[in-house]
């Protein structure tokens, strides 16, 4: 059947007379009466609906898509393998990897908003003692000067991370500084309280083994440095140096988690021959006047000291020793750290309890103070590795 216009009307042609002028209404010819017939238009086949313009742009523009996408996937999956190394320590190239989500940064210790008016108590580690050295709490002060902190020992007299995390528990501390991931007991304790503890990593450091500067050794591996604090290697000649009795000094640790956090030790498993230390200080002290001493302390805190021997530590039981510091002691071996070579780091937390008070906003105005960009300044300075 064809269709035509007569006079720009549209009419239909009659299939039994041929007339040319019925009307596009007519169910009859005007001619010869006879019904006229209709047919279906014919329905265009699969492909030709295929081929049709805007098919073929659809199927341009989402396939485009698809590319886009799976090249952006191919080159963030290789970013992020090349932002952390073994460990899970950032790399250089990554930014604030390991700080939590709902952490805010801020570019100044003075941006740091909601920091309460008073006198806080904070303690933990001594950690504290290498960051006001470099002047961060005489920043704090300038910048917020109704915010002040007083450094607070356990009533032994005897500072460290887990002696912090039980005062902070028990209501004595706004917060708290750790060498080490808190447990699910300190959860548990805190819960059973009627609160909740939040730790957020603020740096990251590397625990430093150093004895006294006769000991001339390659260096030990980290088996050969358990088996000394277990009591099995007695004496400097067993690991190729002098015949001098083994000394080695720790924090005690009812006080400090830092042996077990990198060597793995429990408390029962220290010999009887390992002699306490109150601190850093005190260790330093002990080595240098102790000819078979060793003892450990992060390197912040003996960085520059010229009367002990830093060792180069390899892992488990191999013979790579790693220096853990450079430029003959002026600097942390920060690649070696980062690669993880160097196997003695860990991150350095701030706790703080979770209860909604005024302790709480302390803790958090410490902590987003300490992870400003400033703030993360005075930390490298201080000899800890930035994690922002």
């Amino acid at each position: 059947m064809n269709n035509h216009k007569l006079n720009n009307q549209k009419v239909i042609v009659c299939k039994h007379c041929g007339y040319d002028a019925n009307p596009a209404k007519a169910k009859h010819c005007l001619e010869c009466g006879k019904p006229l017939e209709f047919t279906k238009p014919k329905l265009k086949s699969l492909g030709d609906l295929l081929f049709t313009p805007w098919v073929i742009r659809l199927g341009a523009g989402l396939l485009f898509v698809l590319v886009s996408w799976s090249i952006y996937s191919l080159f963030k999956s290789v970013s992020d393998l090349n932002n952390f190394d073994s460990i899970g320590v950032p790399n250089s190239s990554s930014s604030n990897q390991n700080i939590p989500s709902d952490v805010k940064l801020y570019n100044s210790i003075k941006d740091v908003p909601n920091v309460p008016e008073g006198t806080f108590n904070y303690g933990g580690g001594n950690v504290f003692a290498a960051l006001t050295a470099q002047g961060f709490h005489e920043a704090i002060a300038k910048a917020h000067p109704n915010f002040r902190l007083r450094f607070t020992e356990p009533k032994d007299g005897k500072p460290g991370g887990k002696k912090g995390i039980a005062m902070l528990l028990d209501g004595k501390l706004s917060f708290a500084i750790y060498g080490a991931s808190l447990e699910d007991t300190d959860y548990s304790k805190a819960q059973q309280r009627g609160f909740g503890l939040k730790q957020v990593p603020i740096s990251i450091d590397a625990l430093v083994f150093f004895t006294h500067p006769e000991i001339t050794i390659p260096g030990l591996s980290v088996n050969q440095l358990q088996d000394i604090y277990k009591g099995k290697l007695t004496n400097w000649k067993q690991v190729g140096g002098p015949d001098l009795p083994i000394v080695p000094f720790a924090r005690d640790p009812k006080a400090s988690k830092s042996l077990n956090e990198v060597l793995g030790l429990e408390a029962d498993q220290y010999s009887s021959r390992v002699q306490f230390v109150r601190d850093t200080t005190e260790s330093i002290r002990k080595v240098v006047s102790t000819p078979g001493g060793i003892s450990f302390g992060v390197y912040a805190l003996i960085a520059g000291q010229r009367t002990i021997r830093p060792l180069a530590i390899a892992k488990a039981n191999s013979q790579e020793y790693v220096q853990p510091v450079i430029d003959d002691g002026k600097r942390i071996n920060i690649d070696a750290i980062r690669d993880s070579s160097y196997p003695l780091s860990r991150r350095v937390f701030i706790v703080y309890r979770k209860d909604g008070t005024i302790d709480q906003l302390a803790g958090e105005a410490y902590t987003n103070m300490l992870l400003s960009k400033e703030g993360q300044q005075f930390v490298e300075k201080a000899g800890f590795i930035p994690v922002r």
